[in-house]
């Protein structure tokens, strides 16, 4: 009995997370993903170990019409940018990450205001990044999908616009108000990979908690 005990109390919760992580995965669209041969257009996975972001063309959110393609054009003229969504207290904080985790564990509980956050890049990240980065070629109708997706996450202020939030910690990024809740089912590595499943990509979000599972999942499922 004193054997059989802890073997059960392991393998119990290993098979929740297991069914729990097979009934979340989000499958491949065969019409979205991949992008025909010569036809695809590359983004970036980049991340920091903690959070990730997609690194876009900026002229291919610009082209669009809709309050993302504003919310581009007031934060810089940068010919890529990353696009990332978290929570707003955490997330616009300068201070050292360490100091900020019994606040990020606050974050957790949700109930609380999020951004969406835009950053310039004067090229793409295999240009010398000090940052993690995965490039990942898809079709020009999932990144039309995938910009609509974080059109979506977006306030909209009384004339249809982004509401632009006044904290800026390096020339060149902005942030704006997110419709969008956080929490710990819905972390800002999980809002990435929901970009990526709009963009046709096959994702698992039990494994998109941490950008190094994101990366694996790609790997694993995508062929990235």
């Amino acid at each position: 009995m004193n054997v059989r005990l802890p073997i059960k109390a392991v393998a119990i919760p290993a098979l929740a997370v297991l069914l729990l992580t097979l009934a979340t995965a989000k499958g491949r669209d065969p019409a979205l993903y991949p992008a025909p041969p010569g036809q695809g257009v590359t983004i970036y996975l980049v991340d920091n170990g903690w959070h990730s972001d997609l690194a876009v063309p900026t002229v291919e959110i610009e082209a669009r019409d809709d309050a993302l393609a504003q919310a581009a054009r007031a934060t810089s003229t940068g010919p890529w940018m990353l696009i990332g969504w978290g929570d707003a207290r955490f997330y616009e904080a300068s201070s050292p990450a360490l100091s900020r985790i019994p606040d990020g564990l606050a974050a957790l509980a949700g109930g609380r205001k999020t951004v969406l956050h835009l950053e310039g890049a004067a090229g793409p990240p295999d240009r010398g990044w000090q940052e993690d980065f995965t490039p990942i070629v898809i079709s020009r109708a999932g990144l039309a999908a995938l910009l609509a997706r974080a059109d979506r996450s977006l306030a909209r202020g009384s004339d249809g616009g982004p509401i632009a939030i006044a904290e800026r910690r390096v020339p060149g990024e902005a942030f704006f108000a997110s419709a969008e809740g956080f929490s710990l089912i819905h972390l800002c590595n999980h809002w990435t990979a929901e970009l990526l499943t709009a963009a046709g990509v096959p994702v698992t979000p039990v494994l998109d908690t941490l950008p190094g599972g994101l990366r694996l999942d790609l790997r694993l499922r995508a062929g990235v």
